[in-house]
């Protein structure tokens, strides 16, 4: 039983054309429809949500320790103490042009 049905009850519209028509359409568009009688909105019709499905293949083994041994691999490359006082230097200088009032 999916998620949306654990807190709803759920109508088998087999036996209701009309509305199973309405149903489907919902699930083909993606959009809610609003059911109305007289000018009275009385009830809301909504696509459930589908599940997400992973495209990705299973992480192995060999995926794990090409990570772990990419750990470390900029070491040395950028000096971060220089980094840092570069960005808090940009930070100071503004880009933007003086605002005339």
């Amino acid at each position: 039983m999916s998620k949306v049905h654990e807190a709803h009850e759920a109508i088998d519209v087999r036996d209701l054309p009309e509305l199973e028509r309405l149903a489907e359409e919902v699930h083909r568009t993606g959009e809610p429809r609003v059911l109305s009688r007289a000018g009275e909105d009385l009830a809301m019709i909504v696509p459930v949500p589908r599940p997400r499905r992973s495209r990705r293949r299973p992480k192995t083994e060999a995926d794990r320790q090409a990570f772990l041994s990419s750990a470390g691999g900029w070491k040395d490359l950028v000096d971060t103490d220089q980094l840092i006082a570069d960005i808090y230097e940009s930070r100071r200088a503004s880009s933007r042009p003086p605002v005339e009032l």
